[in-house]
């Protein structure tokens, strides 16, 4: 990536997380490191690196959140794959998917560990904020 210059402190780990299929970056070739990270973006890598299978039922899947005409286009689908795999953590509201705020550090760290479970490599968690298929 164009702007993953070898002196940043995050440059292996960026490399390993586009590598492993988690994120590709901007169009223009630039991964952006310093910008805020928006939860549809955090829930599209998940998905992305696990190979989540897009359901059939997007629109149907996402009726769920008042706010689901927020969600980007490019990321409608990946965001009804991460909701039926329960990797979807809402606080403090379930119903507000809040797609373009910024991820907040526990939010990704929920996220990353719903995600984990999910894929059975660590023990569920029955959280009250975790938006249940």
């Amino acid at each position: 990536l164009s702007d993953g210059g070898a002196d940043s402190w995050a440059t292996d780990a960026i490399g390993k997380s586009v590598e492993g299929g988690f994120m590709k970056g901007f169009r223009d070739d630039s991964f952006q490191p310093a910008l805020q990270v928006p939860r549809a973006q955090v829930l599209t890598a998940l998905v992305t690196g696990l190979n989540t299978a897009v359901p059939n039922d997007v629109v149907a899947i996402l009726e769920r959140y008042g706010d689901a005409a927020q969600i980007p286009d490019w990321a409608t689908g990946k965001m009804a794959a991460a909701t039926q795999s329960a990797i979807v953590v809402n606080h403090p509201n379930l119903e507000s998917l809040n797609p373009n705020q910024p991820a907040t550090r526990a939010e990704v760290a929920a996220m990353i560990y719903q995600a984990l479970a999910a894929q059975g490599r660590i023990a569920e968690i029955d959280g009250d904020f975790v938006v249940k298929p």
